[in-house]
């Protein structure tokens, strides 16, 4: 786990072990007829602890990758933050009484919002890909069909048929995040095997309170007590499912700026020598403004694929780069035998360094390939650069290579400098 996520995750844990700390006095505060610490304040608070944790810790991912799926979670630790100062007898002032009706909404709205998250949550969370489209759209419109439904609870003698729409959509909703789960489970998403295993908790205390109704006519009496503990599991493993998923996608993050890295090298650089292609070179004019250009060309090099085959002459190609690597000068290939080189310094330094360059690949080449009788000359076109653009200076340097070939070759040809200032 990268470095920058320890403060905010110590923050979360410093906010737990105050909540820990703060259990004893808040259960002896709040609940009026009882004078020590209860076992449903302690558990309060440390659920309050874990969903703090969980905002601070989302946080922390939120700072490396952007990912919507950790706002989600987040407002979902928020609301269940606030439904449970809401279920706790705490005082929340006049307005949000303990029996008041301002209190019956509050529980209401948040208990729906808990659900509705819930949807938006589930399809940013899972792997792209192992949710169908049809299914993918239906998350989208779990929070407006639950939200519709919250006056129904709110409403005194709500009429059935609305009550009914409320329960169906309830319902709809619980079958549609079983389903989403079962669908991405079966495509091999790890994220729906960490959330199924979160939420199982939760649903076997619900069904334990359904059994308890329904079944034996009474109801569960540890169920807040139960719900808490699954709830907090249910964050707990909601956190670890989430730095899974992290974790997988900061390695393909981190894989595909790899990738494109390599990608930029390989359009940037030549193959067989490893130096840069024209493309590099002419970024690097533009970077750096050369004070002359050079085009180096090997002499009779056909001759050396004729006579030794194609094996050897990549053997000398490459010995070439790694001579006119050997300089000051910045050299790359432009294709089949012909180098270029970008030369800084004065007039006198610059044609000392391309002299030594074309010496120093014929010396490399007869010492580094034995299948040679005599290393590879080389002849060089030069020019200084002036005002002249790449193109043109290239250009220039082009002609007076051409002039070297056609004197005589293994020689460097720099005619009249007032070329490249005409040309400009």
């Amino acid at each position: 786990m990268p470095w920058k996520f320890l403060p905010p995750l110590r923050s979360g844990m410093a906010l737990i072990l105050a909540l820990f700390c703060a259990a004893p006095a808040l259960a002896q505060s709040s609940f009026a007829d009882r004078t020590h610490m209860s076992w449903d304040g302690a558990l309060t608070g440390i659920f309050l602890g874990l969903l703090v944790f969980s905002v601070a810790y989302n946080s922390a991912f939120y700072s490396v990758l952007r990912e919507r799926f950790l706002v989600w979670q987040s407002l979902r630790a928020l609301i269940y933050f606030a439904l449970t100062i809401g279920l706790s007898p705490l005082d929340m002032g006049p307005a949000l009484g303990a029996h008041s009706f301002a209190r019956q909404v509050y529980l209401c709205v948040l208990f729906d919002l808990s659900v509705a998250v819930t949807g938006p949550f589930i399809r940013t969370y899972i792997e792209p890909g192992m949710i169908a489209p049809r299914v993918y759209r239906l998350l989208g419109w779990t929070a407006p069909a639950i939200l519709i439904t919250t006056p129904a609870m709110l409403i005194p003698d709500c009429p059935p048929l609305y009550m009914a729409f409320r329960n169906a959509m309830l319902v709809g909703t619980l079958l549609l995040m079983c389903f989403t789960l079962a669908q991405a489970w079966r495509r091999g998403s790890r994220t729906a095997r960490f959330q199924a295993a979160a939420w199982s908790s939760v649903l076997a205390v619900y069904g334990i309170s359904l059994f308890h109704d329904i079944f034996l006519g009474t109801p569960f009496k540890m169920f807040l007590f139960a719900l808490f503990g699954a709830l907090g599991l249910e964050v707990m493993l909601t956190a670890i499912g989430i730095a899974d998923r992290f974790l997988r996608l900061k390695r393909a993050h981190d894989e595909a700026r790899a990738t494109a890295s390599a990608l930029q090298v390989m359009a940037h650089s030549d193959p067989l020598t490893g130096l840069g292609n024209r493309r590099a070179i002419e970024k690097a004019f533009v970077d750096r403004r050369p004070e002359a250009i050079a085009i180096v060309d090997l002499d009779h090099f056909k001759a050396v694929n004729d006579r030794h085959g194609h094996d050897v002459g990549d053997r000398v190609i490459r010995a070439a780069g790694a001579a006119l690597s050997s300089g000051s000068a910045l050299a790359g290939r432009i294709g089949g035998e012909e180098f270029v080189l970008l030369l800084y310094g004065n007039g006198a330094e610059i044609k000392e360094e391309a002299e030594r360059l074309r010496h120093r690949i014929a010396a490399y080449t007869g010492e580094t390939i034995p299948e040679l009788s005599a290393g590879v000359t080389a002849s060089i076109g030069l020019v200084l650069v002036g005002d002249s653009t790449f193109g043109m200076a290239m250009k220039i340097a082009d002609i007076n290579l051409y002039a070297a070939k056609s004197s005589g070759r293994d020689k460097l040809v720099l005619p009249d400098q007032v070329h490249a200032a005409r040309a400009a």
